[in-house]
């Protein structure tokens, strides 16, 4: 906000994509992994939170966590804020699940157990 306190269109405008990043590409990641068309089923990420077919509490929180982080590292990159010691932190969360996110898919695990009757 400006000293006057009156925000003006272009912060709306910042604001604006910035909940659209945050909000936004989590849920196209989250609809893209578990859609049935075509197009999108290339785009799977569900093993990034899934352990043996069931969600994974803790991963979800990781990931969580972790595009917290990221909205975090770009907005104080355009507020010009940001330190090295940031990029540094940050790269200790990114390159893991990178890692993770390009490594191939093993298609020979077992299937998940099946419930006990």
């Amino acid at each position: 906000m400006n000293a006057d306190g009156v925000i003006t269109l272009a912060e709306i405008i910042f604001l604006a994509v910035f909940s659209l990043l945050v909000f936004g590409v989590p849920s196209i990641v989250a609809i893209a992994s578990y859609s049935t068309h075509a197009r999108l089923a290339t785009f799977d990420m569900s093993t990034l939170w899934t352990h043996q077919g069931r969600v994974d509490k803790f991963a979800v929180i990781i990931l969580g966590t972790w595009w917290v982080h990221t909205c975090s590292m770009i907005l104080w990159a355009l507020l010009r804020t940001v330190a090295t010691q940031d990029y540094i932190t940050y790269m200790g969360w990114a390159i893991p699940i990178m890692l993770k996110m390009w490594a191939p898919q093993n298609d020979a695990a077992p299937p998940p157990p099946d419930k006990p009757a």
